[in-house]
């Protein structure tokens, strides 16, 4: 009996190999499969396709998964020849809604059209996808009532993430103070702050724009990575940041709200209220605490604020005339210089 069950097991597994489709390939290094049950209708052009999938680098011992629409939401396409390259739009106008689509590109194909591929990518490897047809709509304002539903849950997907990585944060900051003796106050978001210099006057409100002086580093090592009082960052002006209307980190506006004018302070910033799980450019990792040194310089109204702006714009225009100005002599200068000749 065991010996029955297992030549069925065995003859069930040599069917479903055989109905595995091969790889096909259709240019720029790319090859594909479509795994279907052949029921439904094909997408036409015209109409839109929910997907759902993932992305992975696989080279050499060495798999890495790049992207998972599971970390924030699925996606909508419109299967429109003008929208998509034309590599996909011939892949996605074969499928139905319920089909699986795996697309693998070699590495070698990526490199060539584009020499700024990231570190770790190299030649020989694959960059395989796997898509899931989710659903197919017929109209746009079907699929942008679904994108809606798919946004929401991607929002819900970033809070909870949110809050869980705000949690670790805490706990490496919140040890990290104790173990170097440092007093900290907390912030209503999470930000902690270490007041070296109180200042004087009322803590700031929305109704007030700060002028900050600081030296951005990271926690970990104490890299510095921006600074406006450190010439070599090439921008040494005071920066106007607006408790009202943001435009910083969520970080700085939770820990600036707790100081006044002159007040020095070091800002203790956990990764979910500074630049996340994205990182921001080489030096800022992804779901890195980041540390800054700040000085309120000034406090002035919403209304100062806009006539220094106004006033620096004015500034800015008048040099860009100057240099076009200046141009424009010179060019006068060499033409009437190759006139002569």
């Amino acid at each position: 009996m065991m010996k029955q069950s297992f030549y069925l097991a065995a003859a069930a597994t040599v069917l479903l190999a055989s109905c595995t489709p091969p790889f096909k390939k259709v240019g720029e290094g790319i090859e594909y499969k479509i795994i279907s049950d052949g029921k439904g209708n094909v997408v036409k052009p015209g109409q839109f396709f929910e997907i759902a999938f993932d992305q992975t680098y696989k080279g050499n011992n060495k798999d890495t998964v790049l992207m998972n629409s599971r970390d924030f939401s699925n996606q909508m396409v419109s299967l429109d020849s003008t929208a998509i390259p034309p590599v996909y739009f011939k892949i996605f106008s074969q499928v139905r809604k319920g089909d699986s689509v795996i697309v693998k590109q070699l590495t070698d194909s990526i490199m060539k059209r584009n020499p700024q591929t990231p570190p770790f990518m190299k030649k020989g490897a694959y960059i395989i996808a796997h898509y899931k047809v989710v659903n197919v709509y017929e109209t746009r304002a079907a699929a942008d009532s679904a994108y809606k539903v798919q946004m929401q849950v991607g929002r819900t997907k970033d809070s909870l993430k949110a809050t869980e990585q705000l949690k670790k944060d805490d706990k490496v900051i919140a040890d990290y103070l104790a173990k170097n003796k440092i007093q900290a106050v907390k912030a209503p978001a999470g930000t902690y702050v270490q007041i070296i210099a109180p200042g004087e006057g009322d803590v700031v409100d929305t109704s007030k724009v700060l002028k900050v002086l600081y030296t951005g580093k990271l926690l970990e090592d104490g890299k510095v990575f921006d600074s406006n009082t450190d010439p070599k960052f090439n921008h040494t002006k005071a920066y106007p940041v607006s408790l009202a209307s943001g435009g910083v980190i969520k970080g700085w506006l939770d820990g600036l709200s707790l100081l006044k004018k002159g007040s020095k302070a070091i800002l203790y910033v956990p990764s979910s209220l500074g630049y996340g799980a994205q990182g921001n450019g080489g030096d800022i990792k992804p779901n890195a605490n980041l540390v800054f040194d700040v000085e309120i310089a000034d406090v002035i109204t919403i209304a100062q604020a806009g006539a220094e702006a106004e006033a620096e714009q004015k500034i800015m225009e008048a040099q860009r005339q100057h240099m076009i100005d200046s141009m424009k002599k010179v060019q006068k200068l060499q033409d009437t210089t190759a006139g002569k000749k």
